[in-house]
């Protein structure tokens, strides 16, 4: 339990600060290059985002929860609850991010798709003046991708660790009830 929510908690600050970063920076400087609209999918990324930094709080709370195992005497019945709880938390949080990170992977492509289908090759004589059609694609736009892309790699990390915990956890078999003896092996 311990080492699986480590991996998981450094794989996920890794993840979620990068793309933190990526996202600011292309926010900031969106900004003021262009102006950003409500259909660019910025909002539903950070949302996963957000949702990415509270399952980092949680994994950190479940490798807390394996030290207090380790040190207080608790009986295997009220471990394996407990367990059962932090995973069953923690996945439903990494799956709402996961969700918020996929819908706003398909507004951010739909996004670049119309800015890309409504350009007209550049540049077009107007008069005297040469002006742009229609705003480019920009690097930066594709940094916006790839920051959403690391979101949902963050969320899809957390849900391995929490899916090997899942497993541990059956292969154990401890009772969920006290009194199920069934599930307690002979001593």
């Amino acid at each position: 339990l311990r080492r699986s929510s480590w991996i998981s908690w450094w794989t996920q600050v890794i993840l979620s600060t990068v793309s933190t970063v990526t996202l600011l920076f292309a926010r900031s400087v969106g900004v003021s290059r262009t102006r950003r609209t409500p259909g660019d999918g910025l909002f539903l990324a950070g949302t996963g985002l957000l949702l990415a930094f509270l399952s980092i709080l949680w994994t950190w709370g479940g490798a807390r929860l394996a030290r207090r195992l380790v040190r207080l005497p608790t009986d295997r019945i009220d471990s394996a609850n407990m367990v059962r709880r932090a995973v069953s938390v923690g996945v439903t949080l990494n799956l709402t991010g996961m969700l918020f990170s996929l819908v706003g992977a398909e507004q951010i492509i739909g996004y670049l798709a119309i800015k890309v289908l409504t350009m007209q090759g550049g540049i077009v004589p107007t008069g005297s003046s040469m002006l742009t059609a229609a705003p480019a694609l920009q690097p930066l736009d594709i940094l916006v991708v790839q920051a959403n892309t690391n979101t949902l790699l963050s969320h899809f990390a957390s849900l391995v660790s929490h899916l090997y915990l899942t497993s541990t956890i059956d292969r154990l078999d401890p009772p969920s009830i006290p009194g199920d003896e069934r599930l307690i092996p002979d001593e």
